[in-house]
């Protein structure tokens, strides 16, 4: 009877131990499970703020490649006469100031460069643009330039220059494409060139 008591107490001791042991097992198998799913996540959100940083830095590029695009096609329009295409590459409240004077309105800023110089040789040139995107819909800019204005001899009024100076803007996208919503144009130094009649072309 005593060896069949002392027979139970250890087959209860032994069951106690072993259930403690597969509980210990299963907490720390859980705890190992909670770390693991802890660290996956913990990568999961690293890769995901890694991509949407590469993909701010991706768009950034592509919206300054676009403004430097767009001033571009302000030098080509403006020195082939294209003022009709010129108005489009402004917001319709663009602020235009050229060396001090200030223009009602991008149509009347083109209505100027055709009256103006609609019959000078000119070439306009923007080099080591500075860039910054302020957010997904506004940018700034500075840009260094030159300009050379040949005035047909006879032309009253109007005198021809080489021009040095800087551009400072900023841009606006509308419907996804990026426009010119400010320029104002400052020339540091003007050289006066004689009146200059260019061949007749054959």
């Amino acid at each position: 009877m005593h060896e069949q008591k002392s027979f139970t107490a250890a087959s209860w001791r032994s069951r106690i131990i072993g259930s403690a042991v597969a509980a210990g097992l299963l907490i720390g198998g859980g705890a190992a499970a909670v770390a693991i799913t802890s660290s996956s996540a913990s990568a999961d959100d690293r890769s995901s703020s890694s991509y949407r940083e590469l993909e701010a830095k991706v768009q950034r590029l592509d919206d300054i490649e676009e403004i430097h695009q767009l001033k571009s096609r302000y030098f080509r329009f403006v020195d082939e006469k294209k003022t009709s295409q010129l108005v489009t590459l402004f917001t319709p409240d663009a602020k235009i100031v050229t060396d001090g004077t200030a223009f009602k309105s991008p149509q009347d800023f083109a209505k100027v460069i055709h009256d103006v110089i609609g019959a000078a040789p000119t070439a306009h040139s923007g080099y080591m643009p500075e860039i910054t995107v302020t957010d997904s819909h506004t940018a700034s800019g500075i840009w260094s330039m030159q300009d050379v204005l040949n005035i047909p001899a006879g032309t009253k009024g109007v005198e021809g220059h080489h021009g040095y100076g800087q551009y400072r803007e900023t841009y606006k996208k509308v419907g996804g494409k990026w426009l010119i919503s400010s320029v104002n144009l400052t020339r540091f130094w003007m050289e006066p060139l004689p009146a200059w009649t260019p061949p007749a072309s054959k």
